[in-house]
């Protein structure tokens, strides 16, 4: 499947109901704007440039030949080009909030000539007019962690609108901690985004998200601690 310039437009929007992911949604009030940058950058640091969790994610993905393949949340202009580079017969799209991801992933692109990869950024609210259906596969990387239940169900119920009937999709996430130390990026999380964000995942459930967004066959496939957190790996279908 080819991707074409106007199906990777980007588009601001009013509306909430069709986001797949806003950094600040109504129900989010950060508190500090150097607090948050400060959060991101540890997010980055302890979670995203993490190698545990990147083979299982791998393997369960299992691109092949002609797929369309979405990843989104942070750090994914780079790890989609990652896994456009391993897989050159697969279409690979991002989403992606940092710019400066996106730059430097455009910059290696070029370099290493991929027509299988593009990369999107947007900022505050803005849809993604991708057609219903339109990926086969699609990855959700530390989206739902800073969202509450609310928001949560209008991202996965928009990532299940643009999934195809059959497709997988793949939620990576912070986890219910289970030793000592696990707990630090959710209480960071708790204090910036409120409670109701993280209960979900201080006590494990949150996957039953997915199940309520309409998803079926939802299990977890892993579990990696990764310092000051821990991340779950979790399946699903769209029928």
């Amino acid at each position: 499947m080819q991707i074409g310039k106007d199906a990777l437009r980007v588009y601001y929007t009013k509306s909430h109901a069709d986001l797949i992911h806003t950094e600040r949604s109504r129900s989010q009030k950060v508190r500090g704007t150097w607090l948050s940058g400060a959060f991101r950058m540890l997010i980055d640091a302890c979670l995203l440039e993490d190698p545990k969790w990147y083979a299982p994610l791998a393997e369960a993905l299992a691109p092949r030949p002609g797929e369309c393949i979405l990843d989104c949340g942070p750090g994914s202009a780079l790890r989609a080009l990652y896994f456009a580079d391993r897989f050159p017969n697969t279409q690979f799209v991002a989403v992606e909030f940092n710019r400066r991801r996106v730059a430097k992933a455009f910059k290696r692109a070029s370099v290493m000539a991929l027509p299988n990869y593009k990369a999107v950024t947007f900022e505050d609210v803005r849809k993604i007019p991708f057609s219903a259906g339109y990926f086969d596969k699609i990855m959700v990387v530390l989206n739902l962690h800073s969202l509450s239940p609310e928001d949560k169900i209008k991202n996965l119920k928009e990532i299940r609108r643009i999934a195809r009937r059959g497709g997988i999709v793949l939620a990576a996430d912070i986890d219910q901690p289970k030793a000592s130390r696990e707990d630090v990026i959710l209480r960071i999380t708790q204090l910036l985004y409120g409670s109701e964000a993280t209960k979900a995942h201080m006590s494990g459930s949150w996957p039953q998200f997915l199940s309520e967004a309409g998803f079926t066959g939802v299990r977890r496939l892993s579990e990696h601690p990764v310092w000051i957190g821990r991340m779950a790996l979790v399946r699903s279908r769209k029928q």
